[in-house]
């Protein structure tokens, strides 16, 4: 995928309903979700890749760790979910068209840092046993 470029959401940034993390930052959000309760769990699912977590919900439900962005669809192009705090420089609805053109799965992520799309719509439930698969999978 070429660089998009990226610029500063204008203005205010839309409620949470993703949380990203990567690296070192991840190993602190699985650990940090060790602590929760089921039914806090029983609130998320995930999308794992092995140098991201997306942990998806009500941001309210979302673990606070310091390091982690979040993420959220885009009120008018909903199958497109982006960082709140950036946006692509490009229209929206031509950079949904074209990854959608290019075989991108919806909903998806597109993600800016390091720049890629991750498809979202079949994530898996937060419980003990994907929190202990994850675990493994980091090491």
């Amino acid at each position: 995928m070429n660089a998009l470029g990226w610029i500063a959401r204008p203005g205010a940034a839309p409620e949470p309903a993703g949380q990203v993390s990567q690296g070192a930052v991840m190993r602190q959000v699985l650990a940090r979700l060790a602590l929760c309760s089921d039914a806090q769990l029983d609130a998320l699912t995930a999308v794992a890749t092995r140098d991201m977590l997306v942990l998806l919900g009500r941001g309210a439900a979302l673990p606070w760790v310091d390091g982690a962005r979040y993420c959220a669809p885009d009120p008018l192009q909903r199958m497109l979910w982006l960082p709140t705090d950036v946006v692509p420089q490009l229209p929206l609805d031509l950079v949904l068209s074209n990854l959608s053109a290019r075989g991108a799965s919806l909903p998806f992520l597109l993600w800016n840092d390091p720049e890629q799309v991750l498809p979202i719509g079949q994530p898996i439930p937060v419980n003990r046993a994907s929190l202990a698969w994850l675990g493994q999978e980091l090491e």
